[in-house]
């Protein structure tokens, strides 16, 4: 199995060209194009002057032809940069000052917005001329396919892609991950995640999400076919997509996999040739992922965990059974092929026993090289133990009796009030029990009068048979029954969704905004009656 992405594809390209690689709605692209556009694309990108280690900035919606694209930036040792199109003007110009990109690609209608941003003089590719490129059969560059082009060695240790998180200092930083950090990531992937030749995938994320690595990437390095779908994310569509393409495989992370199972034929239309769903970002809330098994026989549902840091996925955990009387949330499972996972307690100290919560940390060769431009912070989040790298997370999690992890909350989500530590995880986990709840947060607010206390906001699945004040009474009866009154929120409000990040996770400070205006307005409410 070749280990790079590109000979991986260059490999397939031999050996079924004619085969489908790519699909959307525009058209589809098979392996040997693939091979054909992204080394024209790679030369191209030579041609604007990117040399090896330079970075390339991806600013686009999703589509077939920039993943392809993609693999054109890795063919000329270029760093893949992709960013969110609808990202604010002043966090896009910060960031393309931060990375000063050689080249950008983008969407035609950002081009004004990306001019005014950039720091320098840099050339800006619209995803027109991609479209031009592709068509051109008749380019004076002669094809990879008919003899070899001077395209850079590929190299492991070269950096692929940087993938900009939100920092703890209120500033995106960019995460480094090189070549073989994703090669590993792929062996890995593989013992669990049973994608094949003959698998049709299906991609619903965002391209400047680093789950692409799994969603997109991952199926074309198997030699899979991969649906993209548009970038529309209504239940009804998506569930569409996954029925017309006969898709064996997809990816939904965050909230996408419960958004998904409200399309108004979920329960009336079969899924016959569904296989194997991957979900992660957030913990997978047991009711939806029970609907998914219930969907076919031998269907399986995989919640992968891991950090931008950690090279997309460090662990995974194979969901197999329904398990009607499941209460627990379930675990991340154990650690991939080449991940190292440690539990260290606030002194450092490991922890080997089950049932004893302490800080994730995780190591080996998918750690990423660092942050770019911050060696501060770099050293800050990584330390060597006898000599492999380790990345603390700042993730809580505890060992089953298993040995599998289970997650427990983010260090900076455990909260105190009244002298109580309160992990807001386990009041989601009985939250999302309640029938027709298929989606929670919890909240840390501040009264009017300067009180601390919780707040959740709670999505219902389409035609739940209660009205909202009904269904918040129903969860606050829930929440008493089962935690202690310092853990029961003193607002429960219904709404109709939840503000999402690019990167599928809940912007919990929009929601913080949005529950406050509705408690306010309620609170007023009150005072008028």
């Amino acid at each position: 199995m070749a280990r790079h992405i590109v000979q991986a594809i260059q490999s397939h390209a031999f050996a079924t060209p004619y085969k489908c690689a790519l699909s959307d709605s525009r058209g589809d692209l098979g392996y040997a194009d693939l091979d054909s556009f992204s080394t024209r694309f790679a030369m191209r990108l030579q041609d604007l002057g990117c040399r090896p280690g330079d970075r390339v900035v991806m600013l686009a919606s999703r589509r077939a032809l920039l993943v392809a694209a993609i693999i054109g930036v890795f063919k000329a040792g270029c760093v893949h940069v992709p960013l969110d199109p609808r990202m604010p003007a002043d966090r896009l110009r910060y960031i393309l000052h931060d990375v000063a990109p050689t080249l950008v690609i983008a969407d035609e209608d950002l081009i004004d917005a990306i001019e005014h941003a950039l720091p320098a003089a840099a050339p800006i590719v619209p995803v027109t001329e991609l479209e031009r490129l592709l068509d051109d059969a008749d380019s004076p560059r002669l094809d990879a396919l008919v003899q070899p082009l001077p395209l850079p060695p590929l190299d492991e240790r070269a950096i692929a892609y940087c993938i900009y998180t939100s920092g703890s200092t209120g500033r995106p930083k960019g995460v480094l991950i090189n070549h073989r950090s994703i090669a590993d990531f792929f062996e890995g992937t593989r013992a669990v995640y049973d994608v094949t030749a003959q698998s049709r995938c299906a991609s619903f994320s965002p391209l400047n999400f680093d789950v692409y690595l799994m969603d997109m990437l991952f199926p074309l390095a198997q030699g899979a076919s991969l649906y993209v779908h548009d970038d529309v994310n209504a239940p009804d569509l998506l569930f569409d997509a996954i029925r017309v393409h006969d898709v064996t495989h997809f990816s939904a992370w965050g909230m996408m996999l419960g958004l998904i199972a409200q399309a108004e034929e979920f329960e009336a239309e079969p899924l016959p040739h569904l296989k194997t769903i991957l979900t992660g970002t957030d913990v997978p809330d047991v009711k939806t992922v029970q609907r998914w098994l219930r969907k076919n026989a031998g269907v399986q549902v995989i919640n992968a965990y891991g950090p931008t840091e950690a090279t997309c996925a460090a662990t995974a955990h194979v969901i197999r059974e329904i398990e009607p009387e499941r209460r627990t949330l379930y675990p991340i499972g154990k650690p991939l092929e080449h991940v190292l996972a440690l539990l260290v307690d606030e002194g450092g100290n490991r922890i080997t026993a089950p049932g004893v919560p302490g800080e994730l940390m995780i190591g080996g060769t998918q750690v990423m090289q660092g942050y770019w431009n911050l060696p501060e912070e770099t050293a800050a989040r990584l330390v060597r133990l006898d000599g492999v790298p380790f990345y603390r997370t700042g993730d809580v999690c505890a060992y089953l009796a298993d040995g599998s992890l289970y997650y427990m909350g983010r260090k900076d989500n455990e909260v105190k009030i009244g002298g109580y530590r309160i992990h807001l995880s386990e009041i989601q986990r009985v939250i999302n029990s309640v029938p027709h709840v298929y989606g929670s947060e919890v909240v840390l607010l501040e009264s009017r009068y300067g009180e601390t206390l919780l707040a959740a906001g709670v999505l219902l699945e389409r035609g739940a048979p209660l009205d909202a004040d009904c269904k918040a009474d129903e969860i606050r009866q829930r929440l008493a029954a089962e935690l202690p009154a310092y853990m029961v929120p003193r607002h429960v409000k219904v709404l109709e969704q939840f503000p999402q990040l690019s990167s599928g996770k809940t912007d919990r400070k929009a929601l913080l905004s949005i529950l406050q205006q509705r408690i306010n307005e309620s609170n007023q409410e009150e005072v008028n009656s």
